[in-house]
């Protein structure tokens, strides 16, 4: 079992690999096309997932007992949200995105079997910590959606936690239970609606991706909501214009903008318009509504469908050091997630079945969103673009329908995520039984103060993963030891904090401090063990 168990890790990191060096291998074979779709959008969004799937489950299987879902803390609404959103931005990063989601748990709970030194008092502060902020990450995507239902901000967030409240702190076998039940359900809920949107657009996955891959310009259609009724504005954004536009106001208020360094400002009244031509910037405040030109580009979108499904950039040595970035974040995140040995106590093969199909359908659900309306983005919170889908494709009522019922879907995945997250921050992995409701309490009140923040979810969830990967995983993997995760902690919180001023080379850095932090836990660890062995 042990040699299945490292044979199917290495196999899951060479895959991984595979994806990193598509991406970034001179001539971009990764862009050849095969039945009109590219070669690394079949490898990271399809081919690569089942391969990792089928190498894992049998592993995973054996020698099991007990409640599944033990893959249940990966099922953050973060997770799929920020899958669906990368590939409706059409990110350089959006493949590796798509296949690390898919495979870290997977890897995460082969290498968690696997004997390694009890975690020492800063690793079991970060761990909390990186649940914290993965689990408040999911509650803003879960407000962000209640928001698009016209629900206000604190009230969403408070049922959230209190949903995952009830299940973190039931008793350890009921909550395994209700862990068990709730990814399963939350998991086929997001899928049926992913599955009702192709319906309700007659068109599969690997279609939709071939028509928005296929159009020389991602722009507003003559049907679009922005041209007939206009476009609501969430948040105050800025739009910058690369062609001649008309923008027609459709509430009364104050229009900015800047023609090179010359600002202008407009009072506009229903019905007026504003004449924007190449190189002006337009800045719309929250609450503004405006109808845009059909026919013409969209603003947040790439330049064409070409550049949406292989982006120029995506070869570039700032391209790969961020997608080595993303790819080792989420890695190490989910590794320290999972504490040593809690793979043991459940049957992890249909719960990590159950988050493959969740990522798989997040992913699709991207491509839908490009395809049928590519200007979601103006506007919206982050992430939240995809999650407004469903409103518009089938028909209002239908629409909305489908929407309540992909954020009960969310809800529950929350629930379930919250179960897994919350459950070993009380001790149970990190071998201290005291104090581990007042933990537990502690890691809810966390997720509850990210869930209000207004930031971007995705960048909350990234320092959770991050931290765990750098403070726990990274050391642990080494060997372990106190200096390994001070090292591994002390690094990742200072480029966090010096990310602003780290210089326009270093984005992955300012972006994935765990691309640094990870590998020097793991090098002070590893080193501490060499020369322990070397005085025995």
């Amino acid at each position: 079992m042990a040699t299945g168990r490292r044979a199917a890790a290495l196999l899951l990191l060479v895959l991984l690999a595979g994806a990193v060096l598509l991406s970034v291998a001179p001539g971009d074979p990764g862009a050849l096309r095969l039945g009109g779709v590219s070669l690394l959008w079949w490898y990271a969004a399809l081919g690569a997932p089942l391969v990792a799937l089928a190498a894992a489950v049998p592993v995973l299987a054996a020698r099991s007992a007990g409640p599944a879902a033990s893959s249940a803390f990966w099922a953050s609404p973060v997770v799929p949200a920020v899958v669906a959103a990368r590939v409706f931005d059409g990110a350089a990063e959006a493949p590796a995105v798509v296949l690390a989601a898919a495979v870290a748990p997977l890897f995460a709970l082969l290498v968690a079997r696997a004997p390694a030194p009890p975690p020492g008092p800063v690793a079991r502060l970060a761990t909390a910590a990186g649940a914290a902020l993965v689990l408040g990450a999911g509650v803003a995507v879960l407000a962000e959606a209640g928001a698009l239902l016209g629900l206000p901000r604190p009230a969403t967030v408070a049922v959230a936690v209190a949903c995952a409240a009830a299940v973190s702190l039931a008793p350890r076998a009921a909550a395994a239970g209700a862990r068990e039940l709730v990814l399963g359900l939350g998991t086929l809920g997001v899928v049926a609606s992913v599955v009702a949107l192709g319906l309700g657009a007659g068109v599969t996955p690997w279609a939709a991706w071939r028509d928005v891959a296929s159009r020389p310009a991602l722009s507003f259609g003559a049907a679009s909501a922005a041209a007939v009724e206009g476009r609501a504005i969430a948040r105050p954004t800025t739009l910058a214009f690369d062609e001649p536009h008309r923008v027609t106001a459709v509430r009364p208020g104050v229009y900015r903008v800047t023609d090179g360094s010359r600002l202008h400002e407009w009072r506009l009244r229903p019905g007026d318009s504003l004449e924007l031509r190449p190189g002006d910037r337009l800045a719309l405040e929250a609450g503004a509504r405006v109808r845009f030109e059909a026919g013409k580009r969209v603003p947040t979108a790439p330049v064409s469908g070409i550049a949406w499904a292989d982006p120029p950039e995506r070869a570039t040595w700032g391209a790969a050091a961020g997608i080595a970035g993303v790819t080792l974040t989420l890695l190490g995140g989910a590794l320290a997630l999972v504490p040593p040995g809690a793979a043991r106590a459940g049957r992890p093969a249909v719960g990590a079945a159950l988050i493959v199909l969740l990522v798989l359908a997040a992913a699709w659900l991207g491509v839908f969103g490009v395809r049928a309306a590519p200007e979601l983005a103006i506007g919206a919170a982050p992430l939240a673009a995809p999650i407004e889908l469903p409103a518009l494709v089938p028909g209002a009522r239908a629409g909305r329908a489908w929407a309540v019922g992909a954020a009960l879907a969310l809800l529950l995945l929350l629930a379930a995520a919250a179960a897994a997250l919350v459950g070993p921050s009380d001790g149970a992995g990190a071998g201290a039984r005291g104090g581990g409701l007042v933990l537990r309490l502690v890691v809810l009140a966390g997720a509850a103060a990210t869930g209000l923040w207004r930031g971007d979810p995705w960048r909350a969830g990234l320092l959770g993963l991050g931290l765990a990967a750098a403070a726990a995983a990274g050391p642990r993997l080494g060997g372990g030891g106190r200096g390994a995760e001070a090292a591994g902690a002390l690094a990742f919180a200072g480029l966090a904090l010096a990310a602003p001023w780290l210089p326009a080379g270093a984005q992955a850095l300012s972006a994935y401090p765990a691309l640094v932090a990870a590998p020097l836990g793991w090098a002070v660890g590893r080193a501490g063990r060499v020369a322990a062995a070397g005085r025995d």
